[in-house]
């Protein structure tokens, strides 16, 4: 990742070819150009992983996917949904998109296009989209002012509760706002995290998920479009309808529910042009940088820490989405290949579970031997006290244990006794090859002494015969101390024979010995 830069994926509402550019948010340089899928709806510019690039269309009822480092779509694959798309979400491995069309929201399976689910508890159009950051729960924002939260597995797989209660209600609802949602922003931990939501009504709220309830409310002089807060979610930035980013700390709530900022002690980003809607916000990794862009055509940079302007970069329309994204730039290179996550287009009707859906497990052979708890049989009665039951039911545990250990030590004492046997065998044949060593000594010895014999009977009068001589005695010497060797050898190897067979038993691996029933 030496290379790696901030992206900046930005789409506008301009009818040029260009649905997304994609920049270094450091340098500005283009790093690509997303090209044939009109303009970009707000709240609809989402990434599969590093891989895909995913955009609704403004004016008809179509997604476009390219493919991250080509500029024209997958010409295989065509989304067409049932209606266009206000907003939607991806969650974050992928699997799962919800899109608001009008005042529902359509759940799909991705990989497999399979439509799970159509939500109607929204009473006008949805604005906005976004899930946890867990993927666990996704959060909708309509025209009606209402926040509802909803719970992706009862959504995917409705269930019938019983009692009238249906399963896809949504968790919460939050109907504090009194004007359309402009945008939504989930902080970090899931259902544990906090929510922040903007209104046309002036309004920032601050919802904790766990809970369910409202924390602050902050009230700005103008209406709001945009929110998004840094990773510690100390500092929320809003990006208000006069073309101005306000700031506040959450270090320094009030304590009041309710708290009414006026303009003199309110923190801005000036920069856009006045009375144009500041319509998205994005901030890079370290939360130094903060990207915003509007109706005026711009996308601005700016310094968070002196709340200066670093540059501007104009655009052919209103912006209406801004991602960063850390990434390397080779990914951009055509010769890289994406895999293959789409199994067929996203149908437009809620289909029915396969019977070849589910998951294939592994069984392991370990798995399959691990004893099995004894388990009670409510079905009958079982005489005595509770802790009589108890230890009963102990007792047969240690008893199966006990049968187990049993069966398992019968093939240990075979093979004990196999291994005794071969000891045994080896040291007959090791007692054998001693005797044979001691008689090829004894007669070694008495061929030694006939050549002595044979020699003191020669004539001494020779030379050449006491030579002879000289060596036959010098060769029945050595052959003496070799067998005075050899039968020291075979006399220490007979006295240590007992210690030696507890060394070959001691070096053997111990087992288990069976038990005598």
């Amino acid at each position: 990742m030496g290379d790696a830069v901030e992206a900046l994926f930005i789409s506008t509402d301009s009818e040029d070819n260009t649905t997304c550019s994609v920049q270094d948010l450091r340098t500005g340089t283009d790093l690509m150009r997303y090209k044939g899928g009109g303009c970009a709806q707000h709240h609809s510019l989402e990434m599969i992983h590093l891989n895909y690039v995913l955009a609704a269309n403004s004016a008809k009822p179509l997604l476009h996917v390219w493919p991250i480092n080509k500029q024209e779509q997958m010409a295989q694959l065509r989304f067409v949904v049932p209606g266009k798309v206000n907003a939607l979400a991806l969650t974050p491995d992928g699997n799962f998109l919800v899109a608001g069309i009008q005042e529902n929201i359509y759940l799909w399976h991705l990989n497999s296009g399979r439509m799970l689910n159509t939500l109607s508890k929204h009473y006008q159009a949805v604005t906005c989209l976004r899930f946890t950051d867990n993927g666990e729960h996704f959060i909708s924002g309509g025209k009606d002012g209402a926040v509802l939260v909803w719970d992706l597995t009862f959504s995917a797989a409705p269930l019938d509760t019983g009692g009238g209660k249906d399963s896809t209600d949504p968790l919460y609802s939050f109907n504090d706002h009194g004007l359309a949602i402009t945008d939504l922003y989930s902080g970090i931990g899931g259902i544990r995290s906090y929510l922040y939501t903007v209104s046309l009504d002036r309004c920032c709220k601050v919802y904790d998920l766990c809970g369910g309830v409202m924390l602050l409310s902050v009230v700005f002089p103008v209406a709001l479009h945009s929110v998004i807060v840094n990773k510690m979610e100390t500092t929320v930035f809003v990006g208000s309808g006069d073309g101005k980013v306000f700031t506040f700390h959450m270090q320094k709530a009030p304590r009041m529910k309710e708290y009414h900022l006026e303009e003199e002690e309110i923190q801005a980003f000036v920069g856009h042009t006045a009375g144009k809607a500041i319509t998205c916000l994005a901030l890079n990794l370290s939360a130094t940088t903060l990207v915003s862009g509007g109706d005026d055509n711009q996308v601005c940079v700016w310094d968070v820490g002196s709340r200066q302007l670093i540059k501007s970069l104009p655009q052919n329309g209103s912006v209406t989405n801004l991602r960063i994204r850390l990434l390397s730039p080779a990914i951009f290179l055509p010769e890289h290949k994406q895999p293959q996550l789409f199994a067929d287009s996203l149908k437009r009707m809620i289909t029915p579970p396969d019977e070849n859906d589910g998951i294939e497990l592994s069984i392991h052979e370990f798995s399959c031997r691990r004893p099995k708890t004894p388990e009670l049989d409510y079905t009958i009665s079982y005489p005595g006290t509770d802790e009589e039951i108890i230890r009963e039911l102990i007792a047969s545990m240690s008893t199966r244990d006990e049968d187990k250990d049993d069966a398992e030590s019968e093939p240990e004492a075979k093979e004990i006794e196999s291994e005794a046997e071969e000891v045994h065998s080896e040291n007959e044949e090791m007692e054998s090859e001693a005797e044979e060593v001691a008689s090829a000594a004894e007669e070694e010895e008495s061929g030694a002494e006939e050549v002595e014999s044979d020699a003191e009977a020669e004539p001494s009068t020779s030379t050449t015969s006491d030579v002879k001589v000289q060596k036959l005695l010098a060769e029945n010497a050595r052959l003496k101390e070799e067998s005075k060797r050899l039968f020291e050898l075979v006399f220490k190897y007979i006295a240590s024979d007992s210690p030696a067979n507890g060394d070959i038993a001691a070096d053997k691996p111990k087992r288990k010995k069976p038990r005598l029933n």
